[in-house]
């Protein structure tokens, strides 16, 4: 397997595709990514500008109850989309990290290959020193607590991860640490003051 980069499909953003699965029109229907573009935070004349339509395609979509209705709501969709797009970054993020992780793992076992012209063969390919300072800290990535902290993220479908209440239950598994900073100057009298 050769270290090929992830090529992403050209299509609308995934922020408007995601909002558009909470409006009841088709996906592909010019309705749907309107009002999919104002809850992504578009302005109506940025969505009819994006989708090459104009004010009086607006006007006729405006005729219809059913879509005056969802355009009044946009608000609520937002709040409603704004957990689900984050979970989707969250969840995209991690997948490519996995992927990422499982190159460097497939390139430290020899499991990738590389033409040789000298040799004229496929030989294991070289890790970089990239891929060797990579190869140590994801080893600190695959422990039993992050698994545990897997299985809880995955099995939270019931109205999505809450981190909050994760922390409370789990104490023993999160390590949470800070850094303050502490100034110090001199006060009228001479002495050192410190403001935290």
């Amino acid at each position: 397997m050769t270290n090929q980069p992830l090529l992403l499909p050209k299509a609308e953003p995934k922020e408007v595709s995601a909002a558009t699965t909470l409006i009841p029109y088709s996906r592909s229907d010019d309705r749907a990514k309107y009002l999919g573009y104002l809850c992504c935070g578009f302005s109506d004349e940025e969505a009819l500008y994006v989708l090459g339509l104009n004010r009086t395609w607006l006007a006729d979509a405006r005729l219809d109850s059913k879509f005056t209705d969802l355009e009044e709501r946009i608000p609520e969709l937002r709040k409603d989309l704004s957990r689900e797009y984050t979970e989707l970054d969250f969840y995209r993020n991690f997948r490519m990290i996995l992927e990422k992780d499982h190159r460097v793992l497939r390139k430290a076992l020899g499991m990738e290959l590389e033409w040789d012209a000298e040799a004229e063969e496929m030989v294991p390919a070289e890790m970089t020193s990239f891929d060797q300072q990579y190869l140590l800290r994801l080893r600190s990535a695959y422990s039993p607590q992050q698994l545990q902290l897997l299985e809880v993220i995955s099995a939270s479908s019931d109205g999505g991860f809450n981190f909050a209440k994760w922390v409370q239950v789990n104490q023993d598994v999160i390590q949470i640490s800070r850094t303050d900073t502490i100034s110090l100057r001199r006060g009228q009298d001479g002495k050192k003051t410190s403001n935290s």
